[in-house]
């Protein structure tokens, strides 16, 4: 009987653990983000409007990333929006894009109590212009191809690989006269 008790309390228990989750979503309101990007001279500034349904959000703080191979390079600290629901962030100058200087920028709502989690990203050309390695492809390295091998390394190697042969060919050679010289040498019965 106590087993059953016990079993039915748990149930009450789950039972209300899920209403007030379900309570819970039911309060929070789902954010819309929208990007938008400003470029002078001298700054960057991406723009994040903040809205839950048609009027602006103030106060809610917005985070900005910038994607990355392995994951996402924070920009600057969270900024709260204003009256407007709009948060300016400084975007850095000389942040690298990809192959055509692209850059996926995040805007994220963290959790926030009214909004809970909200998130977008959208692409823009400001990747700072960056100089291959490949311009430095012709020149002698330690990364290079064999071909391309530091003229110092390849004398030292080969110096170290004709001293090891030559070392070698040397003991072949006075084994060698050793043995031609202890041809020459007859032993005489007797003498011992």
């Amino acid at each position: 009987m106590d087993l059953h008790l016990k079993g039915i309390s748990f149930l009450v228990f789950l039972l209300l653990q899920l209403t007030a989750i379900n309570m819970y979503a039911q309060e929070q309101k789902q954010a819309t983000i929208r990007l938008s990007f400003l470029q002078t001279d001298t700054t960057k500034t991406c723009r994040a409007t903040v809205f839950p349904d048609s009027l602006p959000v103030k106060g809610t703080e917005v985070h900005l990333y910038v994607k990355r191979m392995y994951g996402l390079l924070t920009i600057g600290k969270a900024v709260a929006t204003d009256e407007n629901g709009v948060a300016e962030i400084k975007f850095p100058m000389d942040l690298p894009g990809d192959a055509n200087n692209m850059i996926v920028v995040i805007a994220k709502i963290e959790r926030n109590e009214i909004y809970g989690n909200a998130e977008t990203q959208s692409t823009v050309k400001w990747g700072a212009v960056s100089f291959s390695e490949s311009y430095n492809w012709g020149n002698r390295s330690l990364s290079a191809s064999r071909e391309k091998a530091p003229m110092l390394l390849i004398i030292a190697s080969v110096s170290i690989i004709l001293g090891i042969w030559g070392t070698i060919l040397y003991l072949v050679f006075q084994l060698f006269r050793i043995r031609q010289s202890g041809r020459g040498i007859k032993i005489q019965p007797g003498t011992a």
